[in-house]
């Protein structure tokens, strides 16, 4: 439950007599109601209750409640204030109950709470459209060209996953898990730094279990999915969507589980529905860059429930898997460009250079390939050495500013800056948008709030829209991988990135 705090209604105060009178309904209407959202059912529950207690005193006690939410099975109204709320709860609360039930053939639990007891991001939720509109702006490029990338990793499966000591212990759960085999707990969470392989793994088990099992049997989901999706449910005031897709499954993946734990009521969601996978006993398995004891934001019996179970950690590539890792990335890039020739050499310069996460050693093989072949020029140590130097910032500059990769995208696209940050929804402004989002995102340490603020004060999953939508096209279109790439070192060669 996302208030954290409301409590289930007693009966109290109100005079319920003939109230059954008022607020029945035919069995057989039941049928009639069952696709009626929670918002056409608070209308009527709202008209029944202004006909039993008449228009002064529906006015003066009931008329500001507010409909926030169905969320995990119950309907969340907003009062003003803690007293407005005791007040109610007294005095109404069964009769608010009763005209929901009569209305709800699900007869799902009312919780009246005080508005500034709701989790914050479900309150800010329930009241914005802004997002909800923006998704209209989402383009459609799939058309344009479906070559696949470069060296793209498409087919994430534990065959391809490299394993050394660094990530042996993590492997070998994912491994267990992908076969069905019991894991001594019903939660695992995999922690390590970003790039070192976490989804990978998480990918690995779904392609495995999908294929042993049926799809239905595992989801994964990033938290942006879920995080999206609660959205989604929380401005239809109905979320039981997005659990039943979560708990049908026998085994959960949820990658980048730090993303909704600043997020107090989609965190609380989450955990309702990880409880219930749990008691049907299934698994839920975590993927995240900070261990379960510094989340702050947990609670005592959230970060029990984690700590309960298995933890693996993930560390940096040692020095021989990270070898491994570019000789198979540079084998891949080659697979689709033969033009690409990587030698022992520069293998051996990356791997000894550069203690990286197996995702920069990734975009270090593809900045040299971008530098050379995509430039028409042979691959050399100088362009092996300007890769290690990018990764390394050994260049005299800082990431870009927000302002400047809209500047520069602005320019590339023929528009201006204050298109970028307009409400205009025209191809031909949207896609630099999406494109600058994407980069904003790729190229600094902004949040997707701050750059939301930043491109005309748009809703934070707007910008997640953009870079879920970008990353996947990226994904599967060479061109337009090579066009991004080739604005990303516009961006990082402007002179205003200078020390």
């Amino acid at each position: 439950m996302s208030t954290r705090g409301a409590t289930r209604l007693s009966s109290g105060g109100a005079d319920l007599s003939g109230a059954g009178a008022v607020f029945s309904t035919a069995a057989g209407d039941q049928a009639v109601r069952k696709d009626l959202g929670v918002g056409e059912i608070w209308r009527q529950a709202r008209e029944a209750l202004r006909a039993k207690l008449g228009e002064a005193r529906f006015e003066n006690w009931l008329a500001k409640l507010e409909l926030v939410a169905e969320v995990d099975g119950e309907v969340l109204i907003a009062a003003g204030g803690e007293l407005e709320r005791d007040r109610v709860r007294s005095n109404f609360g069964h009769l608010v109950q009763q005209a929901w039930n009569d209305a709800d053939p699900y007869g799902r639990l009312v919780a009246i709470e005080a508005r500034e007891r709701i989790a914050q991001d479900v309150l800010a939720l329930a009241g914005s459209t802004t997002a909800e509109e923006d998704v209209a702006e989402e383009v459609d490029l799939s058309s344009e060209g479906g070559q696949p990338s470069v060296g793209t990793e498409t087919d994430q499966t534990l065959d391809n996953f490299l394993v050394g000591d660094s990530n042996n212990i993590a492997f070998g759960l994912a491994r267990r898990l992908a076969l069905g085999a019991s894991v001594a707990a019903h939660v695992v969470t995999i922690v390590g730094p970003h790039g070192v392989g976490k989804t990978h793994l998480l990918k690995g088990i779904e392609a495995a279990l999908a294929s042993s099992r049926g799809k239905g049997s595992v989801l994964y989901m990033s938290s942006e999915d879920f995080t999206i999706a609660f959205v989604e449910g929380v401005r239809k005031k109905d979320t039981s969507e997005l659990r039943a897709k979560v708990r049908k499954a026998k085994v959960v993946l949820l990658d980048d589980f730090q993303f909704i734990c600043s997020k107090p009521g989609t965190l609380v969601e989450f955990f309702s529905n990880l409880r219930a996978v749990v008691a049907g006993g299934g698994v839920v398995v975590l993927a995240c860059d900070q261990s379960p004891a510094s989340l702050e934001t947990l609670d005592d019996r959230m970060r029990d429930e984690i700590q309960g179970g298995v933890i693996a950690h993930m560390d940096m590539p040692e020095r021989n898997l990270r070898r491994e890792i570019v000789r198979a990335k540079a084998e891949a890039v080659r697979s689709a460009d033969e033009a690409f020739v990587f030698e022992d050499e520069w293998v051996d310069m990356l791997a000894d250079r550069l203690p990286a996460s197996g995702r920069a050693l990734y975009g270090a093989v593809r900045n040299v390939y971008v530098g050379t072949v995509l430039a028409g020029q042979p691959v050399t140590r100088a362009a092996v050495e300007k890769a290690i130097q990018l990764q390394l910032g050994g260049f005299t500059t800082r990431p870009p500013k927000i302002d400047t990769i809209k500047d520069v995208t602005a320019k590339a696209y023929g528009v201006t800056k204050q298109d970028l940050e307009s409400s205009c929804r025209k191809r031909q402004f949207a896609q630099p948008r999406q494109y600058a989002m994407y980069m904003c995102r790729m190229l600094t340490t902004c949040s997707y709030p701050q750059i939301g603020r930043m491109f005309g004060e748009r809703d934070h999953t707007t910008v997640l829209f953009a870079y879920r939508k970008i990353s996947k096209l990226v994904a599967g279109n060479t061109a337009l991988s090579a066009e991004l790439s080739e604005l990303e070192q516009r961006i990082l060669a402007d002179p205003r990135n200078s020390r």
